[in-house]
């Protein structure tokens, strides 16, 4: 199949040269192929390494907060415990003094019962001797009469 001559049947020299020109034109597309696919390959690298250190970059952030977080818990934590000890130590004073008062009320009020039955005791020894010198002076009224 010359050139010139496009109607007459291909020759084995015709399909040789094309199945030349097809290998040559598909090494091309192969070498284009194998070039492109690289250039995305080593893009996929650079954008993985870009993530790597983009995550690296949030990761110590992260760290760096969580730490500042941890230190501010810790020192809340031991401001609360002062606070609690302080109060403590104030309801403590309070229960003391409560009870002390109380005490002196009981022991107050077991005077007063002491002194109740002590008074009790002399008004009945009062009455007693009342009793007896109204008999006697009944009895001395008697006789006068």
């Amino acid at each position: 199949m010359s050139d010139n001559n496009k109607s007459e049947p291909a020759t084995k020299i015709d399909l040789k040269e094309l199945e030349q020109k097809l290998n040559g034109k598909i090494d091309s597309v192969e070498q284009r192929l194998d070039q492109k696919i690289e250039k995305v390959y080593l893009s996929q690298v650079q954008s993985d390494a870009q993530l790597d250190q983009k995550m690296d970059m949030i990761e110590q952030r992260l760290d760096q907060k969580i730490e500042k977080v941890y230190l501010s818990q810790v020192q809340s934590d031991a401001k609360l415990e002062k606070k609690m000890d302080t109060m403590i130590d104030k309801i403590d004073k309070i229960y003391g003094d409560i009870m002390s008062s109380y005490e002196k009320t009981v022991s107050k009020g077991e005077k007063y019962d002491q002194k109740a039955l002590t008074h009790a005791d002399i008004l009945m020894t009062h009455e007693e001797k009342i009793s007896d010198h109204e008999r006697r002076i009944s009895s001395v009224e008697t006789q006068i009469k």
